[in-house]
């Protein structure tokens, strides 16, 4: 069983407020959000986003089970079907709605690994670092 916590963010806890940064030339703000839940097999985000290819909510809840499939919700939507993989740092997670598939990748990255990168691709694209609004403590 992958634990959930391995793919985000070293030291993202539950209400660790995050800023949502999307890269155009170089990476900017677009917004804000936070972890909900963040547990070894679960998983909750809402935030807000403001670019010019999506603005709007975007909350996702996640639970993955030890078969392999995963139960998601992606704004409100939930997937009836959704398997996952975990290769290497990255955990992507496959998910159906209704015709149309959803691929949402996790992956910790940036100077420490503290920051969480999140891709959302298929009818709906979106690939966002959540980063730490404040500097995480020093272990």
């Amino acid at each position: 069983m992958v634990d959930f916590r391995n793919f985000i963010g070293r030291g993202t806890t539950a209400g660790t407020k995050l800023n949502v940064l999307a890269q155009v030339i170089f990476f900017v703000n677009v917004g804000s959000g936070e972890f909900l839940d963040v547990g070894a097999t679960q998983a909750a985000f809402k935030g807000k986003i403001d670019t010019v290819f999506y603005k709007g909510d975007l909350s996702l809840t996640l639970k993955l089970h030890e078969d392999g499939t995963a139960e998601v919700s992606l704004n409100g939507n939930k997937a009836p079907q959704a398997t996952y993989t975990a290769s290497g740092n990255k955990l992507t997670v496959e998910a159906k709605f209704g015709s149309r598939t959803q691929v949402i990748t996790f992956e910790q990255g940036g100077k420490g690994n503290v920051e969480t990168y999140l891709s959302v691709t298929g009818s709906q694209n979106i690939t966002v670092h959540l980063a730490p609004s404040s500097k995480p403590a020093v272990a």
